[in-house]
Formats: C-alpha cells, sequence, structure tokens
C-alpha cells in the first residue's frame, strides 16, 4: 500500500503511475500535490484512502480501474482542475462502489466514462 501521507505536499511530483503490486492508497498519500496533473492507479488497487488526492489542483485527469470497490470522503476534494475521469469497469460496476460523502468535492468533472457507457456524477 502507500501509506498516510507518503507523498503529501510533494510540490515536485507531476505524474503517478501506481503499479499493480500496490492494493490500497493511503489517507493523505498525495494530499496537496499541487503540480501533479495526471494519475494512473494499477489493477490490483481496491481503495482510495481519505484525503488521499485532495487539493491536487493540477490534476486533469485519473483513471480507476474496475477492481476498486471503495472511494473514502474527501478523497478528490478540490481537485479543482480534474475535468476526465475514466473507470475500466461498467457503469454497473461504478455504481456498486461504496463512495464516502464529498469524494469528489470541488471537481468540476459531471461524469465518469465507463467500459459500457457515461454515467453523471
Amino acid at each position: 500500500s502507500i501509506g498516510y501521507g507518503a507523498f503529501c505536499y510533494c510540490s515536485s511530483l507531476t505524474s503517478v503511475e501506481i503499479g499493480d503490486s500496490v492494493t490500497s492508497i493511503g489517507w493523505y498519500a498525495f494530499k496537496g500535490c499541487s503540480s501533479l496533473t495526471s494519475v494512473e492507479i494499477g489493477d490490483s488497487v481496491t481503495s482510495i484512502g481519505m484525503y488521499a488526492f485532495s487539493g491536487c489542483s493540477s490534476l486533469t485527469s485519473v483513471e480507476i480501474p474496475d477492481s476498486v470497490t471503495y472511494i473514502a470522503y474527501y478523497a478528490f476534494e478540490e481537485c479543482s482542475s480534474l475535468t476526465s475521469i475514466s473507470f475500466n469497469g461498467t457503469i454497473a460496476q461504478w455504481n456498486a462502489i461504496t463512495k464516502y460523502g464529498y469524494w469528489k468535492s470541488g471537481v468540476p468533472a459531471k461524469e465518469v466514462v465507463c467500459s459500457d457507457g457515461v454515467v453523471a456524477i
């Protein structure tokens, strides 16, 4: 797993590709990484922790694998440039994910592109 606050406020981090050996993204893992523009999450990740990407103001896109079953409170809060969210599973799989309140607070994206269509968020 990527531990609690592992890259918190790492202002020089511009992109992240999380490998398939990672199963969880911990609380505050990438919080406040203001230069982070894209995130690709590996196929083994099942949970995205609280405030994991909160305040990543340059983040424009994120790819979420169908292995994810849990997105915590404020996971993408105030990602004010996040306009593209894709999910490599179906709409039914996206709807089955436990998504806690405010997971996308302050995010301009209004939809998630799934393998079989688009879901409004």
